[in-house]
């Protein structure tokens, strides 16, 4: 990831008033969890994703995708910015043995910003991406590493109730569940 193209991207989603989130490898980057980020996970509400598609793609290339299963996000597009890999997901969604998984993720009082060269860039939440990761295939160690964060910093209840809601499959309604009591609840 360069960071020159997440600046870009931050400045001209934040001057258009885009609902946005920064999620995957380059949020766990923020949090001190990775060295090097491999990409650009945006997570856009619903309602912006057309919107951040027209502002994103003045900034480069872009292909619009259909997900690989087990994804079934309604909005995805691939986006080449600066030499940098970019996806954009609105209404992100996997597909599971017990149903679908969706996020329409919405900023909120809570959401950490992070300064990065003079522009705030929201970070989607720990507790969202250890969800998504239980269910997609390959991120344990993903999984584990945003347990052990969550473990040492507390987590947001609200966030993995809500995940609750959802159909999950038993292994990953269960893991909510412990680090839910392991944080007092």
């Amino acid at each position: 990831m360069k960071k020159e193209a997440l600046v870009r991207i931050a400045d001209i989603l934040n001057r258009n008033a885009i609902e946005w989130g920064l999620g995957g490898s380059s949020m766990l980057w923020f949090h001190g969890l990775i060295d090097r980020p491999n990409d650009i996970d945006l997570l856009v509400a619903e309602h912006d994703a057309l919107r951040t598609h027209e502002l994103l793609s003045r900034l480069g290339t872009y292909e619009v995708l259909q997900p690989k299963e087990p994804f079934c996000t309604k909005y995805f597009t691939h986006y080449t910015i600066l030499g940098t890999e970019v996806d954009v997901m609105g209404l992100l969604g996997i597909r599971h043995a017990e149903g679908e998984y969706r996020l329409d993720w919405r900023m909120d009082a809570n959401t950490r910003v992070e300064p990065l060269e003079g522009v705030s860039v929201p970070l989607t939440p720990l507790e969202d991406w250890f969800v998504l990761y239980m269910l997609m295939p390959g991120r344990g160690g993903k999984v584990d590493l945003i347990e052990a964060c969550l473990k040492r910093q507390g987590v947001r209840r609200d966030l993995l109730e809500a995940a609750l809601r959802q159909p999950l499959p038993a292994e990953v309604r269960a893991r909510v569940l412990a680090a839910i009591a392991e944080a007092g609840g």
